[in-house]
């Protein structure tokens, strides 16, 4: 903990344009927030604007923390800034800790001075394997990376390769192009999988490029292909349709670990010259990897009602009404593939919208109680309490936000 008075002066250098930019940066205030520390932060908004870069790299900088654009592929331009901010920092004796660098660049400089996080591509291409493999039976499989020779998208690839041969799963086809400048043969390749195919794609960029190609070739999604992407960008995710499943890296976790990296560097308790794996995936699951049975179908489709209008006055009955099905049929659908009941997923959707709320907002508990679809706070407040096992002034206490 620094001592009362003294603030240090950090260098914050992420992607705020994308998701995994904002949720590193809510995991860097999570840190500082539960470590109390006093850091003043720097934020730079262009990662690859070296120029930019050195212009907040001043004396009093005590820290970086540095992270890839959501634009880069890999590429020895790319590779060569990165170095040049590495390098400013090195010529000033100044830690960094380096987020989604490539590691093959990391090896081939001896890279030093610095820590680096890598989001885990291994256990990426496992997840996506085991995604597909849950899901039922494929004709066949096939793998979009977002860029040739492009280091990260090739190791997903890869391994997801690995997780489906483990599953006694024989090959998996991978298209040679790229995703958004050969629209039109990734189009053809997509004919020629086997029906019906699973598509992994390396990013959500890339997965978006699948459904366009799919749309413009008339397959259908899910029935023709699954697609899953890796980001859960709702850009990309949320705003499809169908909408896109995805792989969600625990970037707020990697945003925590930096914070905790730099500390120990700057106060001299680690050295840096480390590579490490940071983040647990999860996965959002979505319409483009729905189940293909009826009831499958009938269970996402209630879902993405949920997710969007839980806050609503909306209940059984309505959803019912909607998609034009008996109340008694959905209930039993919806329980026997989910294991809750369409009332108790509503209200879990509810309850974190107000975590959400709680943690980001300024609203006061009673207006969040209205906001998240409920006439009273108490009735909300027993609801949170059987839950989350704590009250919502109990939770907004321990994770408000500062930024």
């Amino acid at each position: 903990m620094n001592s009362p008075g003294s603030i240090t002066t950090v260098v914050v250098a992420l992607p705020f344009a994308y998701q995994d930019g904002m949720e590193k940066y809510n995991g860097i205030m999570r840190y500082l927030r539960e470590s109390e520390q006093d850091w003043e932060l720097r934020i730079v908004r262009d990662t690859l604007n070296v120029e930019l870069f050195k212009r907040y790299m001043t004396l009093d900088v005590a820290g970086v923390i540095c992270g890839t654009a959501g634009c880069f592929d890999g590429t020895h331009q790319d590779a060569e800034m990165l170095s040049e901010c590495l390098g400013v920092c090195q010529s000033r004796s100044i830690p960094l800790v380096g987020l989604d660098w490539p590691l093959e660049d990391f090896k081939r400089r001896r890279l030093r001075g610095g820590t680096f996080l890598n989001i885990d591509s291994e256990k990426i291409g496992e997840v996506a394997a085991q995604t597909f493999l849950k899901a039922g039976m494929y004709a066949s499989y096939g793998f979009v990376g977002m860029y040739q020779g492009c280091a990260w998208s090739r190791d997903r690839g890869a391994f997801f390769a690995r997780g489906l041969r483990k599953s006694g799963k024989c090959s998996v086809r991978i298209f040679k192009g790229s995703p958004l400048a050969d629209a039109d043969a990734m189009g053809q390749w997509l004919w020629t999988l086997p029906k019906p195919a699973a598509v992994f794609a390396s990013n959500d960029c890339a997965a978006d490029a699948v459904l366009k190609a799919c749309r413009r070739n008339g397959l259908r999604v899910p029935e023709d292909l699954s697609v899953l992407g890796v980001d859960d960008d709702p850009v990309f995710c949320v705003h499809t349709r169908p909408t896109l499943s995805s792989i969600h890296p625990d970037f707020e976790e990697m945003g925590c670990r930096a914070a905790r990296e730099l500390d120990g560097l700057m106060s001299g308790r680690s050295g840096g010259g480390r590579m490490a794996i940071a983040g647990n995936p999860t996965v959002t699951e979505r319409m483009s990897t729905a189940p293909c049975s009826p009831a499958g179908m009938l269970v996402r489709r209630v879902d993405e009602i949920i997710e969007a209008r839980a806050c609503q006055n909306i209940d059984s009955n309505i959803i019912a009404d909607e998609l034009k099905i008996s109340r008694r049929l959905l209930d039993l659908r919806y329980r026997q593939l989910k294991r809750m009941s369409v009332r108790e997923s509503i209200v879990r959707q509810r309850v974190r919208r107000a975590k959400y709320l709680l943690a980001y907002s300024g609203h006061s508990i009673g207006r969040i109680s209205k906001m998240c679809g409920y006439r009273t706070e108490s009735y909300l407040g027993k609801v949170f309490l059987g839950l989350e096992g704590m009250s919502m002034g109990e939770y907004r206490l321990k994770n408000k936000r500062n930024n």
